[in-house]
């Protein structure tokens, strides 16, 4: 009897340790993904608090209309103005990689969208680092899949992303958050040819 006891005694307790376990476990889990949630946010808010990147985003999602100039872009006006009128065709032009500098005197809006996509790609290819690096994951950060959809579809910007060394980034996006489960992987963006970086000017 004694013996049965014990044996009883050994299995409630191995029960215990084994459901205690579970419970660090999943304890252990929740905190990880917790802290991978929180760096995602932090990430979407340095995203959503800089003005340069939020005028980039609103650089692609407008055709036209005024734009408010980021204090850090405002030098780049010679009659300090703080709004520019947004021109596709002059964003085209401005994102050619055979762009010359001296083309950048004809019209301030040409290095004012240069500067602010190049901070936007940026931004997006430290997204795409932190995700190879199991920083968080694509469902920590979906808000970023309408972005990769929309660059997707700007053909404009395509030379630029390649020329610069971006391509290897953006296509890791791609990968990630159009050919995984997203509520972006079906997204699509009509492609608007009409202003071609052959065809832009000022």
């Amino acid at each position: 009897m004694p013996s049965e006891a014990a044996t009883a005694i050994a299995y409630v307790g191995a029960f215990v340790g084994l459901v205690g376990g579970g419970v660090a476990l999943f304890n252990s889990w929740k905190a990880v993904c917790w802290k991978r949630a929180e760096l995602a946010n932090t990430y979407l808010k340095d995203f959503n608090s800089n003005a340069e990147l939020v005028f980039a985003g609103r650089c692609l999602d407008w055709n036209g209309g005024k734009l408010l100039l980021p204090e850090s872009l405002r030098p780049y006006m010679t009659d300090g103005a703080n709004f520019i009128n947004h021109d596709r065709r002059v964003f085209a032009r401005a994102l050619r990689p055979d762009l010359q500098v001296g083309e950048m005197d004809d019209d301030p809006r040409i290095q004012i969208y240069r500067t602010s996509m190049d901070s936007f790609l940026s931004w997006l290819c430290l997204v795409a680092s932190a995700l190879d690096r199991k920083l968080f994951l694509v469902a920590d950060m979906q808000d970023v899949g309408y972005w990769v959809a929309k660059i997707q579809a700007e053909v404009v910007v395509h030379p630029f992303i390649v020329a610069y060394g971006y391509r290897e980034n953006i296509e890791k996006l791609l990968r990630l958050y159009r050919s995984k489960k997203s509520p972006y992987k079906d997204w699509v963006f009509p492609i608007n040819k009409k202003y071609d970086a052959k065809e832009g000017g000022a």
